[in-house]
């Protein structure tokens, strides 16, 4: 059954088809989540919270085909919420490490624990709102639009939130003298979105 399907059918109270849903989208929001929050427990706190959210309010989707956006949007904001709420600080240690490679399948030029480590601890140094953009962006794989529709600002903002991020990111990696093959992973020419410059 596709994406689309599942979702109408969990409009239609079908609780098999939101457990095949929620299958089928934890395992990248747990990742997210775990990206933002810095911290596993959490994040599974996050996603959990989110997917109630989820179940609670799925019958309000007019467009099914903007349930990533909506999901999105939830998990971000319960992500936030949660983030301050805790007011933890963003250390990274070996047990973070490993959390992050369990909750993220990253690419294959980040499968060194060292350059996980130096990713982590450079998205750690941004804030909420630039993390996030920068997550949802390299991470999710999400348009400038989609980005926008989820964080519930103009893409001029996304595009501007991105572009600082990049800048900071960028500072911390050549700082820390990280690899290059990695650095592209952030910096990959994004011209279709006028990223290579000022925002």
């Amino acid at each position: 059954m596709g994406n689309l399907d599942l979702i109408k059918q969990c409009q239609l109270g079908d609780s098999g088809s939101f457990s095949e849903l929620y299958h089928l989208h934890r395992k990248k929001a747990l990742g997210t989540a775990y990206l933002i929050s810095n911290q596993k427990g959490i994040a599974e706190d996050i996603v959990q919270e989110s997917f109630i959210e989820c179940f609670q309010k799925i019958r309000t989707i007019k467009n099914p085909e903007a349930f990533e956006a909506w999901f999105y949007k939830i998990l971000v904001r319960t992500g936030w919420r949660m983030v301050k709420k805790h007011n933890y600080l963003l250390l990274v240690g070996d047990q973070n490490i490993e959390g992050l490679s369990t909750a993220m399948d990253f690419n294959s030029e980040l499968d060194t624990s060292e350059t996980n480590l130096m990713v982590h601890e450079a998205l750690a140094r941004l804030s909420l709102p630039l993390k996030t953009v920068v997550i949802l962006y390299y991470f999710n794989d999400m348009t400038i639009e989609k980005i926008s529709k989820v964080l519930g600002c103009f893409p001029g903002t996304v595009k501007s939130r991105l572009y600082n991020a990049r800048r900071q990111l960028h500072d911390v990696f050549k700082e820390n003298e990280l690899n290059e093959a990695a650095v592209n992973i952030f910096f990959s020419q994004r011209k279709e979105y006028g990223l290579d410059g000022n925002a």
